[in-house]
């Protein structure tokens, strides 16, 4: 599809989103090992202290999640003592974060419309964040240009994502390891029982097995994800284009990302630094 979509379109694919993500939310987490792990959770918790030093607030840093979900960035910058706004058009997805972050006055959640931040006053935040969320937005590079005026002077606008642009370049050595992955993850599959255990011990185990009996015989084959461009990855160039008259480009730094749930992880340990396949964007507003 174009960039500009059509309204009644972009409608249609901003319902079928939040559909699939309130029908989806207690799963969530168990369906992406590729954010869920902990070597994936420890590169995200010091990037984001590293964004937090580099904020110019007095006190605790205003930041807003935008496409939240679950609360993957939001637990982790509540953990380094921000106050959060979490923001996503999944009521199911932000009902599931407050139940796995638990009460916090720090805390807010916003319904998002999926189409811009209508109602957010500008420069009112000190960090934008957004974390593989911008290829649920159908013109995702106006939402670009909305972190720009909803984060403050001096703020900062933190975007990673899939995929990086060597990505696409059938790289050998990023082959080299997707096959050596899959071998591996084949020959060391995650044992039921141990599964089932994760499940009951974590927080919220019990509405993700509930969950799963209520989609038992109902295959599910995305989550909600909308193609706005060909191969359905984000346009880059496109992105810096939107911020560079704003706003100064800090990092921009391109990884590979963990899909292990073993720590340490076995394949990705003898690749990382070799190949890369992910993005991340830091912006300080001028």
């Amino acid at each position: 599809m174009s960039l500009t979509c059509d309204l009644q379109v972009a409608d249609e694919l901003i319902n079928h989103n939040r559909e699939m993500h309130d029908l989806l939310a207690p799963l969530y987490e168990g369906r992406h090992g590729e954010i869920f792990n902990p070597t994936e959770q420890r590169r995200i918790h010091n990037l984001l202290q590293s964004i937090l030093g580099k904020t110019l607030s007095q006190g605790a840093p205003r930041v807003l999640d935008f496409g939240a979900g679950t609360g993957n960035l939001t637990r982790q910058f509540l953990k380094l003592g921000a106050t959060v706004v979490a923001a996503d058009v999944s009521e199911g997805s932000l009902g599931e974060l407050r139940a796995l972050t638990g009460r916090q006055s720090r805390l807010e959640t916003l319904i998002l419309n999926g189409r811009d931040l209508a109602g957010v006053n500008s420069d009112s935040f000190n960090i934008v964040a957004a974390y593989s969320v911008l290829h649920h937005v159908p013109d995702y590079l106006s939402i670009i240009e909305e972190f720009v005026r909803v984060v403050k002077p001096g703020g900062i606008i933190y975007i990673d994502h899939e995929v990086g642009p060597l990505y696409w370049n059938d790289n050998a050595e990023y082959l080299a390891y997707c096959q050596e992955l899959a071998e591996f993850q084949k020959v060391q599959p995650e044992n039921i029982l141990q599964r089932l255990l994760r499940l009951l011990t974590r927080r919220g185990g019990g509405r993700h097995i509930l969950a799963t009996l209520r989609l038992r015989g109902n295959q599910v084959v995305d989550d909600g994800d909308i193609h706005v461009y060909k191969h359905d990855h984000i346009e880059w160039p496109a992105i810096r284009e939107r911020l560079e008259p704003f706003c100064k480009i800090v990092v921009e730094e391109d990884y590979l990302v963990c899909r292990e749930l073993q720590d340490p992880p076995h394949v990705w340990s003898r690749w990382s630094g070799r190949s890369v396949d992910m993005r991340y964007l830091v912006a300080r507003k001028k």
